[in-house]
């Protein structure tokens, strides 16, 4: 993926537009109303304070938590996506290992004598249950009678006790009490969807050495995380609201190389949708190859998004079969309106007009077409109508996405 940057200036006769020829990916630039340096735009996270418990700390109340983990176990594996692929057989075994990693139990004799199911059936556990952060593996022990497997011990691989597990769930419980506490505001599904991907996003860092990456305890407790912690993370806040989800292992290419990584399937109504939380941190790509970052918190490019938007740059790699990803209604461009057909000035004006009312500052756009689209890169950016319509602002900032057909538009508030 190709990046440039550009800059206008739209008092002086001369305009400069870097980047705007070619077939670009993504193009980020600040257009300006009058001859100076760019503005001073500094992006905050909010970072969790909440202190890491010691390997040796000793259990601690659970008294005033608003979600608990008792109350998770019986909210978590009916309506869970996995669990319900499952054959009646199969959901008993389910429920074996599930409450094997609870408890922290070794050597549970299962009511299976396969081997392969129950391997599969603890990866389907583990894909429905974000919370499990303890858990690091598992051994099964078969036993044989005259070559014949007669008996199947299971026991799950821990990464710590059941006090220092309890002082992990409490420092977690203080940070999503509070957000969860939001996301119950909200009117409908989408909504809570939205409210979820938005708080993971402004309160999280990528980091590709954060501890505990692999899941929710480096989004709650540090504040910093990779794909498999976003996605986790994410999976846990909707399951906690009572909205089905599932972790994707894959691969995606993100403009310069193919590299492991995980986002989420989302079921909305009857419908399911691709969502990647990690990549709608817009400084993500910025930041894994090199190029100037932008200064609005949350992209919508990967919310929403159906298989063939995602599979584009982003391949599936598990056993679990997935649902199909074919429904629009849902997307965050077409939900909010901001999915444009036509040059529809007016419409445009409107959208800017909300997003300075509200204070955000900021105003996503997605075209139907590649036409469209250059009419309208066109249109706001080389003929820097923006202005006409952002009176009271001096500088924007802009990023390109020909790819997705995307134009992020941003000033200061």
């Amino acid at each position: 993926m190709r990046k440039k940057e550009g800059i206008l200036l739209i008092l002086v006769i001369l305009i400069v537009v870097l980047g705007l020829t070619g077939k670009y990916s993504n193009i980020l630039g600040i257009i300006q109303q009058n001859i100076g340096s760019p503005g001073d735009f500094s992006g905050s996270k909010v970072i969790s304070d909440v202190v890491v418990p010691a390997a040796n700390a000793a259990e601690t109340s659970t008294q005033g938590r608003k979600v608990n983990y008792e109350q998770l176990k019986a909210l978590s594996y009916e309506q869970a996506y996995c669990y319900q692929l499952l054959n009646e057989d199969e959901k008993k075994i389910y429920v074996e290992i599930l409450g094997a990693l609870n408890e922290l139990n070794g050597d549970v004799t299962l009511s299976s004598t396969d081997v392969e199911q129950v391997v599969k059936i603890h990866e389907y556990v583990c894909a429905d249950n974000p919370e499990l952060f303890w858990v690091n593996g598992y051994q099964v022990k078969p036993y044989e009678v005259a070559g014949e497997t007669v008996q199947i011990k299971y026991s799950g691989l821990y990464t710590m006790n059941r006090g220092q597990r309890k002082n992990y769930q409490d420092a977690i419980a203080k940070v999503t009490d509070v957000w969860l506490e939001e996301i119950a505001q909200c009117s409908d599904e989408y909504e809570k969807i939205k409210k979820a991907y938005d708080l993971i996003i402004s309160n999280t860092s990528y980091d590709a050495n954060a501890e505990e990456s692999q899941n929710i305890v480096s989004v709650f407790i540090s504040g910093k995380s990779v794909c498999q912690g976003y996605a986790e993370a994410f999976q846990y806040l909707l399951k906690c609201s009572g909205i089905q989800s599932i972790v994707v292992s894959g691969t995606a290419f993100n403009g310069e190389k193919t590299e492991p990584h995980a986002w989420n399937l989302v079921r909305i109504g009857e419908n399911y949708y691709q969502f990647d939380v990690t990549w709608g941190e817009p400084n993500y790509q910025a930041d894994e190859i090199g190029t100037r970052e932008v200064d609005w918190e949350v992209s919508y490019k990967y919310f929403g998004i159906t298989d063939k938007e995602i599979y584009v740059n982003h391949t599936a790699e598990m056993e679990i079969p997935l649902p199909e990803c074919n429904s629009t209604e849902y997307n965050y461009y077409v939900k909010e309106g901001y999915y444009y057909e036509e040059l529809d000035k007016e419409q445009l004006k409107l959208q800017f007009m909300e997003a300075e009312q509200s204070g955000t500052g900021v105003a996503h756009i997605r075209c139907d077409n590649s036409l469209l689209y250059k009419e309208m890169v066109t249109y706001l950016i080389e003929d820097s109508k923006v202005f006409y319509i952002i009176k009271e602002h001096k500088e924007i900032q802009y990023s390109l996405d020909e790819d997705k057909m995307c134009i992020d538009i941003f000033w200061n508030i």
